[in-house]
């Protein structure tokens, strides 16, 4: 009699333990998550109307949205996919994104699922021909120039070969820019073809012997081995700097705390290399592959791309849509003179023409760090003590291995 009271208590519990088994997986599956990393100020707005749009299409579904702190984005991130448990849908940058890839811990989308996006950043979001992340939105830098510092010069800058013409000016302007600060040079470089793909010594070289001479000729800022973007930009709002690459989001801090300079500035393209391409920058969705509700992050990106989200967002963030059909719309082609309008249809060109190929993110710290100290050396200490072999041997080696 105990035997069978033991085991009919046994069969019980094994039972209750396999419903609330059943009913927590059950929960698990009408749970969709996605991270963002800090958009929930500037965009918060429009992700709460999609996700109101999602419930309605799908009323059984909890939504869980957690906006992280940038800080933490990477460490959370591989917490979550270590321990088997990521969201479902997460958004971050290509290089961290890429990262992921390479460990084989993404999924990766077909081109049905980038059909919607501009080519030339989903392009820019492949590994090994695979689109391993779809692009959220994008920034590219332009030209800001004062015209009040070429009142002795006649106005060309479209690469930085034109910057070497200002030294026959009277007074010639100064180019500011950051050059030591991550990978500003290696950008540089890649406009003039010098990238994982196309490492010429020659050419190396070439560029290189641009900046020193720029430098000669007083061309460049004295700090500018030294200096932080941010720092640069407070060097043009004080007239130190007579042009600068910058982003958008820094004409308005222009605006905001020099206004006589902003009324004096005008805008021009992003200065570039001899194959005519821009740098750009950005932000994307990538969905883990332990993520439990794949098509329910598909569904929720093409909720964040399309027309009315990518619009509003650009309108209120000044950041450009990844949907190439916002991109096509009249708010980017047709702007007036005023600088931060005219930026957005500068920039917006801009994404058409992005740079093909770069160093990529294989050894990326150790890259950039050596092609900053061959600069430093050839700045400071003269072309004596610059060896363009070595740095091309270097540059080689952090590539293939």
């Amino acid at each position: 009699m105990v035997k069978k009271s033991v085991f009919i208590i046994g069969f019980l519990i094994l039972i209750l333990g396999l419903f609330f088994l059943f009913q927590n997986k059950k929960n698990e599956e009408k749970t969709f998550s996605f991270w963002t990393i800090q958009l929930k100020a500037p965009a918060g707005d429009i992700i709460n109307k999609n996700i109101e749009k999602f419930k309605k299409l799908h009323p059984d579904i909890k939504v869980v949205w957690v906006d992280i702190p940038i800080a933490e984005a990477q460490k959370r991130t591989i917490a979550s996919i270590l321990g088997g448990n990521p969201p479902d849908l997460i958004n971050l940058n290509p290089e961290f994104s890429l990262s992921l890839a390479q460990k084989n811990t993404l999924e990766f989308f077909s081109e049905d699922d980038a059909k919607n996006f501009n080519e030339g950043l989903v392009n820019k979001l492949k590994y090994d021909g695979k689109i391993y992340a779809l692009p959220f939105y994008a920034t590219s830098a332009v030209t800001i120039l004062n015209k009040e510092k070429f009142k002795n010069c006649k106005i060309h800058l479209k690469t930085y070969d034109d910057i070497l013409k200002l030294s026959a000016c009277k007074n010639p302007p100064v180019f500011g820019a950051s050059l030591n600060e991550g990978d500003s040079f290696s950008k540089i470089l890649n406009k003039y073809d010098v990238n994982s793909k196309t490492l010429n010594e020659k050419n190396l070289e070439n560029i290189y012997f641009k900046f020193f001479d720029m430098n000669k000729k007083g061309l460049l800022l004295k700090d500018a081995l030294t200096i932080t973007h941010r720092e640069n930009i407070e060097k043009y709002m004080s007239g130190s700097a007579s042009f600068i690459v910058a982003g958008s989001n820094f004409i308005s801090m222009i605006k905001e705390n020099a206004p006589a300079i902003y009324n004096n500035s005008i805008l021009l393209p992003q200065l570039t290399g001899s194959n005519g391409e821009y740098d750009i920058s950005i932000m994307n969705f990538i969905i883990p592959k332990k993520a439990k509700n794949k098509e329910y992050a598909k569904e929720f990106i093409n909720l964040m791309s399309d027309y009315e989200s990518q619009m509003a967002l650009a309108k209120k963030t000044n950041v450009l849509p990844a949907n190439k059909i916002t991109l096509n719309d009249d708010y980017f082609k047709n702007c007036d003179s005023e600088l931060m309008e005219n930026a957005r249809c500068v920039a917006a060109k801009q994404l058409n023409n992005p740079i093909k190929n770069d160093f990529g993110y294989k050894n990326k710290k150790e890259i950039n760090d050596t092609i900053n100290n061959y600069l430093e050396i050839l700045l400071l200490k003269g072309k004596g003590e610059f060896r363009a072999d070595e740095l091309h041997k270097k540059l080689t080696e952090f590539i293939q291995n």
